[in-house]
């Protein structure tokens, strides 16, 4: 079906209400990354601009089409959780054309019913074992400087707490309570979502070192230090900042490329492979379903590995 000819049956015109969508998030990684689903969802659409789409004309037909027949910009197929998430924009844009008045009730209501195809991958990135979180560290630690302090914190946080970038980013000092051997760290998740981490041992012990040198001045809990090793607490750090944080201390480290993402999957499968209950790891790390926590759980991938040497293949190779 030609998708960039669905779009003809209504007579009203909203060429706003993706924009009116995306300023309604209130994550800007969340805001970033439905900005990309609707992005190629608009080229599907035959538009190079989320803005010269007239959103007003969606309707479930449409909508199915689109989900079904959509590609990455190279053609290729998408993961299920990749459409899954154009779907998650167009449904959002959607309800915004709705409150706006350009789509009625029952259009808006055939759109929310529109399913995606179901199927799954496994979870990108890689974990990283605890030699490699330990020379991450130390190259934090080499450096005697503010941002050494501050680095070997952030660092001790995500792999203590498998807190997202964007998490991390938002905290305040306010957001931090410290009692004798640990902390508890209050933060907002997706969603709006309010939940308690908490720090001990050698992570409880990098952020007392970095609040030492940080001092008491309000504002960002992980704050911006500039090339003079000037801290400007009223300054919270960027998720691109951390992103860029974490390269350098990888490559000062030696160790291979991770991510902070890696460093949150890492934190679930090593919960989940000391047996902590499934439900509690999810309120931990701040996932909506158990679902996505269980995905993270790589003792299954052990066993088939393991399960792979049980069947012998007669050859031993050519002389």
């Amino acid at each position: 079906m030609d998708t960039s000819q669905a779009l003809t049956r209504s007579g009203a015109t909203d060429y706003q209400a993706a924009a009116a969508y995306l300023s309604s998030l209130k994550s800007s990684v969340g805001r970033r990354a439905m900005a990309v689903a609707l992005r190629k969802a608009a080229r599907m659409l035959g538009h190079a601009d989320i803005n010269t789409v007239n959103w007003a004309t969606l309707n479930a037909a449409n909508v199915s089409a689109l989900i079904s027949n959509i590609r990455g910009e190279q053609g290729q197929t998408l993961a299920p959780a990749s459409v899954a998430l154009v779907l998650a924009g167009l449904r959002g844009v959607a309800r915004a054309a709705w409150r706006r008045g350009t789509i009625d009730t029952e259009t808006y209501e055939r759109i929310r019913d529109v399913k995606a195809k179901g199927g799954s991958r496994v979870i990108a990135g890689r974990d990283v074992d605890a030699g490699e979180r330990a020379a991450l560290i130390n190259a934090c630690i080499a450096d005697d400087s503010p941002a050494g302090y501050r680095d070997t914190a952030l660092i001790a946080m995500l792999i203590a707490t498998g807190m997202r970038r964007a998490e991390v980013a938002s905290l305040k000092l306010s957001s931090v309570q410290l009692a004798d051997e640990s902390a508890k760290v209050t933060l907002i998740g997706k969603g709006d979502k309010q939940r308690t981490a908490y720090l001990r041992s050698g992570a409880y012990k990098a952020l007392r070192d970095w609040l030492a040198m940080r001092g008491e001045t309000p504002g960002a809990l992980f704050c911006v230090i500039n090339k003079a090793g000037t801290m400007a607490p009223e300054r919270s750090m960027s998720t691109t900042a951390i992103h860029l944080i974490l390269k350098k201390r990888v490559g000062e480290s030696g160790i291979a490329d991770m991510t902070a993402h890696d460093l949150r999957r890492t934190f679930v499968g090593e919960m989940l492979d000391a047996g902590a209950d499934v439900s509690t790891i999810a309120a931990i790390v701040g996932h909506a379903s158990v679902t996505t926590t269980a995905r993270y759980d790589r003792r299954g991938e052990r066993a088939k590995e393991a399960a792979a040497g049980f069947i012998s293949v007669p050859y031993k190779g050519r002389k």
